[in-house]
């Protein structure tokens, strides 16, 4: 059976239908019913796992979609999420999440995951700098509870009711550069957002050499300066004494 998606589409698009209850619209109701049925055609080529999440989110989603999370959410948080039912390559289902900025109950995060095949290509200063730059390795000593994968490329913008449970925090200091968490940062703006990236580098590579030619000016004003000083000390020493002065 085939849902009809442009007629669905009409309806979602239409002001009359807003607060028209589903079951009086026969059209959305069959519709509805033709899905269950794909679905239910479909569960024979699905794992038990799949299913289980599957069934998983579908119930959550149902049960919380309009709540609030009132618990602190922080930037640095690591927390298990839902992230639903995703299209491919994204991440769906529960996964760890890394939370890079939040906004009253949203937050952007990095989801993670710990397949061995993206362990095997990720990218670690130490463990393999050659990875791809999109996985990056994390383990215990970062403060996750076992080895997984960043994928940077599949950072969005959640729901915090979308929050299974806290996991814990971030072990490095978050706002030292050459630590995983602004390392990770850097490199999602720089290949997320490479033309605003490279526009800010130039800006950040202008004002330092304009502070080292600011440092160098400010030293030869300085040295002139003295030598000014040191000249007028040498003037003063070379005046004839007074009249007064040499009579006595």
């Amino acid at each position: 059976m085939r849902v009809d998606y442009r007629k669905l589409g009409q309806i979602a698009l239409n002001p009359a239908y807003r607060n028209q209850p589903a079951k009086d619209t026969s059209d959305v109701l069959a519709n509805y019913l033709y899905l269950m049925s794909n679905l239910n055609a479909d569960v024979d080529a699905w794992s038990a796992s799949e299913m289980a999440m599957i069934t998983n989110s579908l119930n959550r989603w149902q049960d919380k979609k309009t709540h609030v999370y009132s618990q602190n959410v922080s930037v640095g948080d690591i927390l298990m999420v839902d992230f639903g039912l995703r299209y491919a390559p994204e991440l769906s289902y529960g996964h760890p999440a890394l939370v890079l900025e939040t906004w009253n109950n949203l937050m952007f995060v990095i989801p993670a995951t710990s397949s061995s095949s993206k362990l095997a290509q990720s990218y670690h200063p130490t463990d393999n700098p050659s990875g791809k730059w999109y996985y990056r390795k994390v383990g215990a000593s970062d403060g996750f509870a076992h080895d997984c994968v960043l994928i940077i490329n599949n950072a969005k913008t959640i729901s915090k009711t979308s929050i299974l449970s806290p996991m814990g925090k971030l072990t490095c200091n978050l706002q030292d550069e050459t630590q995983l968490f602004r390392e990770v940062k850097n490199t999602l703006l720089e290949h997320l957002f490479h033309r605003e990236w490279a526009a800010n580098q130039n800006l950040i590579h202008a004002y330092d050499k304009l502070q080292t030619d600011f440092n160098t000016l400010k030293n030869a004003k300085d040295a002139a300066e003295a030598k000014i000083h040191e000249l007028e000390q040498q003037i003063k020493n070379l005046q004839p004494k007074s009249i007064d002065n040499q009579s006595k």
